[in-house]
């Protein structure tokens, strides 16, 4: 991966560090942060930052920090996603075996009827 690049989406996305333990801190207020360790290319990155989010903004963070945290989310991707929608990604799709189903939804767009009629 380029560093600009990276300084890029950070910037875009408002991800507040990237450490010296490969960990992208997207929130330092909340300690939310995706470990990024490994990934072969930006896909990767993206897919990582969505799958740590979908639990904090769903369901683990209060109201007002959960909140913020999806309008981040909501810009930088271009959509109008719910709390509801981050946990339905939640429940479908964040586990490690699911990573790749998982960069594939991302990279087309977050088809969310799929996930909805799998219900």
């Amino acid at each position: 991966m380029e560093h600009n690049e990276m300084v890029k989406f950070m910037k875009e996305f408002g991800i507040d560090i990237l450490n010296r333990f490969d960990e992208l801190i997207i929130d330092e207020k909340t300690n939310t942060y995706a470990y990024i360790g490994g990934c072969e290319d930006f896909d990767d990155v993206k897919t990582r930052v969505v799958f740590s989010l979908c639990r904090p903004i769903s369901k683990g963070l209060g109201e007002k920090d959960a909140d913020r945290l999806l309008e981040r989310f909501n810009k930088y991707f271009g959509k109008n996603l719910t709390k509801d929608d981050m946990l339905l990604m939640y429940q479908k799709l964040c586990y490690p075996s699911k990573i790749g189903v998982f960069k594939d939804f991302i990279k087309r767009d977050f088809p969310l009827d799929e996930l909805k009629r799998a219900v």
